[in-house]
């Protein structure tokens, strides 16, 4: 996904919605997010990581269900 597609995918939800991740399907978490960085690889084409900030806790059951969990 580029950083394109995904500002795209937000365009379709509500922006004051806090942004979480959520990670590890055998044992569903949510974490929050620290931030954006932008690098470039060694052959200079750049990359965005969305960096995990803290775990917040076990995913919600309806979240898992949504994503297919």
């Amino acid at each position: 996904m580029t950083v394109q597609e995904l500002i795209e995918e937000l365009n379709y939800v509500n922006p004051d919605a806090e942004i979480r991740f959520a990670s590890q399907p055998r044992w569903p978490f949510e974490y929050s997010f620290s931030g954006p960085v932008e690098v470039e690889d060694e052959e200079g084409f750049p990359t965005v990581y969305l960096v995990e900030g803290s775990q917040l806790g076990y995913l919600p059951g309806n979240v898992r269900d949504e994503i297919g969990w």
